[in-house]
């Protein structure tokens, strides 16, 4: 991730966790990084301290605020696209939004199937179309999707994540090959556990 002065980029989940460390770093190596979180507070915050990291760095980047929830698709379409108002274009998307759900099949509900899915992978999907809507024409550009091993492996009592996640790496091969023409790079990583605010919910929610 070297070399990344003069590029544009827009971080969904931005405000928290991964989102927010992958902030940090694209500041570090100079990018100019749109901040897109649900909690505008927490997604000024690290934008701040973006800023400052960048100056430390000896870059001038730009950290626009975006506030918003991908699991509504005429959110996903807005925030790109004030990504590229604030920034002039967009290089690189990330999408890192995500949520965690531990619950058996039996006792997971339409609502929580809603939440996990229609944040982990519908939220993904759409705002990479919005985002290669902007790319294709250009022939440029780089899509990071944040999945999980869960996703590959399966994770005990989180069926509905796993299918999330893996719906995620699927489809990041399917854009891969569909976009690889247009010059585009999609691609995915699947973490295992960070020591991340979900992370700590979830501790703090087990029974055990």
């Amino acid at each position: 991730m070297r070399g990344l002065e003069g590029t544009t980029a827009l971080v969904t989940g931005g405000s928290s966790g991964l989102g927010e460390a992958v902030v940090f770093r694209l500041a570090e190596e100079g990018a100019s990084v749109a901040v897109a979180g649900r909690d505008e507070a927490k997604a000024r915050a690290v934008a701040e301290r973006a800023g400052a990291l960048a100056t430390e760095a000896g870059h001038e980047g730009r950290f626009p605020v975006l506030v918003g929830d991908v699991r509504a698709v005429a959110d996903c379409g807005r925030l790109v696209g004030e990504a590229i108002a604030a920034l002039g274009h967009l290089d690189v998307l990330v999408n890192s939004a995500g949520v965690w759900l531990e619950k058996s099949i039996l006792d997971t509900t339409e609502a929580d199937w809603d939440w996990c899915v229609g944040t982990c992978l519908k939220g993904t999907y759409f705002t990479c179309k919005a985002a290669l809507a902007h790319m294709v024409p250009r022939r440029s550009g780089v899509i990071v999707n944040i999945a999980s091993d869960s996703g590959i492996h399966g994770e005990p009592g989180a069926a509905v994540y796993s299918a999330a996640k893996a719906g995620v790496i699927m489809m990041t091969r399917a854009l891969a090959i569909d976009h690889g023409p247009d010059g585009i790079r999609v691609c995915s990583v699947s973490p295992a556990i960070f020591d991340t605010p979900m992370l700590a919910r979830a501790i703090a929610e087990a029974p055990d």
